[in-house]
């Protein structure tokens, strides 16, 4: 069977950059006018996350273990070798980005899959040689950020223009939590039953059987994205230059603008005080007259917050003409770092911090790549994205939670700790008010940047 070629009549149902229609009913008729190649696409971004690193990730909890009784290391020594790559291997997303900007989708995400399928099962191989383990994880972990992160916030994208925040949430954030959230059990049974190699061999086999079909006959691009009645119809087999033909901000002149610096800023500290709780959560709450169990069952309760913030931000930003959109969230933040100073005791005050945290950091994960796409468009849209996506994961999920730790052991509590976070929201909140509104679809991609008047100036994407 041959590869499907690029689908060259798609007219996207309604101009290209406006929010989605308001009612529900308007909203699934516009959603039924994508064209088959759009779902398909969909489902082969869904199984692709299915397997992606960051659902992968819950099994390292069951693996350490093993893995150190196998080889006689400690504990710490094991976690550590196994979180190297959870830590570096996002920073090939900026990478991963040019090459599909580049050379598109499909052509990354299918040798890609492969290697990644192929460099997974390769762990299995692995003997008691520490630096060795770290560098195939390391590959591992990489190419499965190029061949399925890299990719699928493109994809989703181009395919979708009226429902990108929604197509977030749905086919990348949700997906990839709940896969985490089935994974966790699944993987504790295989590693039980088979050991941690098989286990190994079985992820790498699932990656090559089920993700890399899916990205060899249904994930593609539309010929030509995005399209408007000028350009809907693009010439039979002509493929296209994505820097040619894709309007947008190059990588340069976008990491200059106003509007990226304050996305990375409210993007990083929104995630950065909302994980700080999270994995600290144990030792913070415990602090508060909280059990072990009573935590963990607060962290499930996060956890599920985070896929309605997902959806819940998908389908507001969508439908919203302004990136103020996404102030109520952290109006969440605030209100969340706020009831942590009032769960002392009561179980469910901790489950109400917990949730407020949990929308958003769901909300941040869907509002990223939105905001990149409707500010600096498709031109450079991955390496963007990339480039975004690495900085909150390495500051805001590696660094604030180590930091605010070190800070709460220097000052023997988390009180002076709990207050900075706090102060850290109410800052972010205030800028999420004055993020730049967004450029009208009308300007051209090639126009010279505006100096910015005032607060609301546009600072971005054409």
């Amino acid at each position: 069977m041959s590869p499907p070629q690029p689908h060259t009549e798609f007219a996207p149902p309604g101009q290209p950059g406006a929010p989605a229609p308001a009612s529900l009913r308007e909203s699934l008729s516009a959603l039924r006018g994508y064209p088959t190649p759009a779902w398909r696409a969909a489902i082969a971004c869904v199984l692709a996350m299915v397997l992606s690193p960051p659902a992968l990730i819950t099994a390292v909890t069951f693996l350490i273990d093993p893995v150190a009784k196998d080889f006689g290391w400690s504990h710490s020594e094991t976690l550590t070798i196994f979180n190297i790559p959870t830590v570096a291997a996002p920073f090939v997303l900026p990478l991963a980005g040019r090459l599909v900007d580049r050379w598109g989708a499909r052509a990354i995400a299918v040798p890609g899959t492969a290697l990644y399928a192929l460099s997974t099962a390769a762990v299995a191989l692995v003997g008691a040689n520490g630096a060795v383990l770290t560098a195939v994880l390391l590959v591992s972990t990489a190419l499965g950020y190029t061949s399925i992160l890299g990719v699928v916030y493109k994809v989703v994208a181009e395919w979708f223009p009226l429902h990108r925040g929604l197509g977030y949430s749905l086919l990348i954030g949700a997906t990839s939590s709940l896969a985490g959230a089935a994974l966790s059990p699944l993987s504790q049974l295989s590693i039980d039953h088979f050991g941690w190699r098989t286990t190994y061999l079985l992820i790498g086999g699932c990656i090559l059987l089920i993700v890399f079909p899916a990205q060899y006959f249904l994930m593609y691009e539309p010929a030509s994205a995005p399209l408007t009645p000028g350009n809907a119809v693009a010439p039979k087999r002509e493929g296209r230059s994505a820097h040619q033909e894709l309007p947008g901000l190059p990588l340069g002149r976008a990491l200059k603008t106003r509007a990226w610096w304050y996305t990375v800023l409210v993007l990083t500290v929104a995630a950065g005080v909302a994980m700080s709780v999270r994995l600290n959560a144990v030792s913070l709450f415990g602090e508060q007259g909280y059990s072990a169990t009573e935590v963990s069952l607060s962290v499930s309760v996060m956890l599920v917050a985070s896929v309605a913030g997902q959806i819940l931000a998908g389908m507001v930003l969508d439908r919203s003409r302004t990136p103020r959109a996404f102030v109520p969230f952290m109006v969440c933040l605030v209100l969340g770092m706020l009831t942590v100073f009032a769960a002392t005791g009561g179980i469910w005050a901790l489950f109400l911090t917990m949730a407020l945290l949990g929308v958003v950091t769901g909300a941040e994960s869907t509002t990223g790549p939105y905001l990149v796409g409707r500010y600096f468009g498709m031109r450079a849209f991955a390496q963007i994205q990339g480039i975004t996506l690495g900085i909150v994961s390495l500051v805001g999920i590696g660094a604030f939670p180590v930091l605010a730790q070190g800070a709460a052991e220097s000052t023997g509590g988390y009180t002076a700790t709990l207050v900075a976070l706090t102060a850290a929201g109410l800052i972010v909140l205030a800028l999420s008010v004055f993020l730049p509104r967004y450029p009208s679809p009308s300007q051209s991609p090639d126009a010279g940047e505006p100096e910015p008047a005032g607060a609301d100036e546009r600072m971005g994407n054409y």
